[in-house]
């Protein structure tokens, strides 16, 4: 498959030589308009208000040393060597974009110099943006490296193939957009006042008005964007074997999310809170996580929460309790482990007691919170405790001779 294709939208080239035509980088230009990329040139780096609007980008070609505006080429043609104060304070203001970028935008990065790449990437490391062992969506390559007729493509092709992040985040990207476009459409020909209908609606309900109408919109979206094909080729080919704390790390982040990333005014089922050494998640439905109308005066800080207590299971606990067939963990009908979640940590949730408590005794210690389907497990497998049939014990001897 020729990935070059998923980079649809505009993108962004920083060189400060992009005027000169007899410079290498009118080559490159040339190869990203032949591919008919729509694109956007500095010759510096861009303002912080600029780069806020980066958000969407195809990608981004950085040339590392912007030195035009504070050497001139008679300088350079007379040999002036470039102060080594200079170049630092160069390459500290490049990491500082890209960390700017980074804020805003997740999209390839292109650096492309006539500078040793490897005292670039060796910069890069010391930020801890760039790692030799693993994929990178920081492309580092000399100029003299891509000029061709297609050159820079085949390289970008051969790069994001063997990274699968830049390769997932493209093709979903390319679907997103398509999607959002059909959504927003279809809403407008329904009525151009859609979300002041949805919003008074909601508010009616007494619910989270903005939580709810974007909930609605990520549901819409969703069931509109059709099933991907990732590529195979990309995704299982060989690479830098994956260590168990990595793996761990990767598990946690489909199941659980952390508190900075929550707003503090949103409830939900599977908020996850810590009391000392204990856990606490929330099973009440989303629902009912609103404040009560019936109530005078009734704020956010008066929601009860249904909480179910739990506790960390030790590392030989999680071993004995793993069953390594199924690749879950053996639990009796009282009980639900989550693993991993904060930090690599299973927590063993326990039925027996429910607790109620107000959110304003626990907001300061919500530590995150279980996302779906595994919150939606603890929800039904507890609906079925509470509703569980006692039955009399089978005695020992009936199934071993000796009772034992």
């Amino acid at each position: 498959m020729n990935t070059t294709e998923l980079f649809k939208g505009v993108a962004v080239v920083i060189d400060d030589e992009i005027n000169d035509k007899t410079a290498n980088i009118r080559n490159i230009l040339n190869q990203i308009e032949r591919k008919n990329v729509p694109f956007l040139t500095f010759t510096s780096l861009p303002s912080d208000e600029i780069i806020s609007n980066f958000q969407n980008l195809s990608f981004l070609l950085l040339d590392w040393r912007l030195i035009k505006d504070r050497v001139t080429s008679d300088d350079l043609q007379d040999g002036v060597t470039i102060p080594s104060t200079l170049r630092d304070h160069e390459a500290d203001e490049n990491m500082e974009f890209i960390k700017k970028l980074m804020n805003v935008c997740f999209c390839p990065v292109f650096i492309f110099s006539n500078q040793d790449k490897n005292a670039i990437i060796e910069k890069l490391k010391s930020e801890g943006i760039y790692s030799t062992d693993r994929p990178n969506h920081i492309f580092v390559k000399s100029k003299s490296d891509i000029i061709g007729r297609t050159k820079l493509f085949k390289e970008i092709d051969k790069w994001i193939k063997s990274n699968p992040s830049v390769y997932v985040l493209k093709e979903w990207e390319n679907e997103y957009q398509q999607s959002k476009n059909k959504l927003f459409t279809d809403f407008q020909k329904l009525s151009p006042v859609w979300p002041k209908i949805m919003w008074e609606n909601f508010g009616d309900d007494g619910a989270n008005k903005s939580l709810e109408l974007g909930e609605l919109i990520s549901r819409n979206l969703h069931t509109r964007m059709a099933p991907f094909e990732f590529s195979d080729e990309i995704l299982s080919k060989r690479g830098k074997k994956i260590d168990r704390l990595e793996l761990r790390r990767v598990l946690e982040g489909g199941r659980f999310i952390s508190n900075e990333n929550l707003h503090e005014n949103d409830i939900a089922p599977g908020d996850v809170f810590r009391v000392s050494s204990k856990y606490y998640v929330n099973i009440r439905a989303a629902c009912d996580l609103i404040p009560d109308r019936a109530m005078a005066n009734s704020s956010q800080d008066n929601v009860q929460l249904y909480l179910l207590k739990g506790t960390k299971l030790s590392d030989n606990q999680i071993r004995k309790t793993f069953n390594k067939e199924y690749g879950h963990f053996s639990e009796i009908d009282s009980q639900v482990i989550i693993f991993p979640l904060s930090g690599g940590k299973a927590i063993d949730f326990r039925f027996k007691k429910l607790e109620i408590k107000q959110w304003s005794e626990l907001k300061d210690n919500r530590i995150g919170r279980i996302l779906p389907p595994h919150i939606n497990r603890i929800q039904q497998k507890y609906g079925l405790y509470i509703q569980r049939q006692g039955l009399p014990r089978t005695p020992n001897i009936a199934v071993f001779a000796n009772g034992n």
